[in-house]
């Protein structure tokens, strides 16, 4: 950070500049408040405009995310931009988001973790499939140590393959501690003896997923990114449910 010993350098400047006397003489007053605000004004002053000359760039900088796969009539703009803004999903590193991929199970988990503010340095995995040299090991431990992902047997985790709607409906209720409150109606592809059941209920018991028009929810089909954040996004702020 260069805007340290810049403004360190210009508060030196102003005491060195300051005239030579006895103190309590008028030259060279006791640091009173009337002399430290006669000192210290100027910085302030340049402070005040640099942050606002930084909140400028940021707004800038959040002005130039778009997506050029993602135009603001796209069906989920408003939670993609909100996901972004906040930090927690980014696009695909050229100029795209991919709202038609699926997201992967690392994915995912990273995403939840930014989410939750969660700590992701300490905790360590025990997935076999999960190296430390994983571009996505720190975020993965930290999910797996808040209980929000768990793997399959055998000790994997397979950070590489998609989502399923269901697997995202079991994270979301464990990461968000989602209520079953019986308002929404079955699914019909989602049986009660099924594993993620209670989980499907639990999303749309809270309106972050309604399903599909035809009354199914699709329970083994990939999630996908413009559907994690449209979901992600509804968990996060309960304002945007609908």
């Amino acid at each position: 950070m260069i805007l340290f010993p810049v403004l360190l350098g210009f508060l030196i400047s102003q005491l060195v500049n300051a005239d030579p006397g006895p103190p309590g003489s008028s030259t060279n007053p006791v640091i009173t408040k009337s002399y430290a605000d006669k000192v210290f004004q100027p910085l302030k002053e340049q402070i005040s405009q640099l942050q606002a000359e930084v909140a400028r760039l940021q707004e800038l900088a959040s002005a130039k995310q778009n997506f050029t796969d993602v135009p603001n009539t796209h069906w989920a703009y408003n939670d993609i931009r909100f996901m972004v803004k906040k930090g927690i999903i980014t696009g695909m590193g050229d100029g795209k988001f991919g709202p038609d991929r699926p997201a992967r199970r690392s994915e995912l988990a990273v995403m939840l973790v930014k989410a939750l503010e969660l700590p992701a340095t300490g905790p360590e995995t025990d997935f076999k499939d999960v190296p430390r040299s994983h571009w996505a090991y720190a975020y993965i431990a930290a999910a797996q140590k808040a209980g929000i992902i768990s793997g399959f047997p055998g000790g994997e985790f397979k950070p590489d393959e998609n989502v399923t709607r269901a697997q995202m409906a079991v994270m979301l209720a464990k990461a968000y501690n989602l209520e079953k409150t019986g308002e929404a109606a079955d699914f019909k592809d989602v049986a009660k003896d099924y594993w993620a059941y209670e989980a499907v209920l639990k999303l749309a018991d809270n309106k972050i997923s309604k399903g599909f028009g035809d009354g199914t929810f699709r329970p083994r089909a990939a999630v996908r990114r413009a559907e994690v954040a449209v979901f992600l996004a509804k968990a996060m702020d309960p304002a945007r449910r609908n």
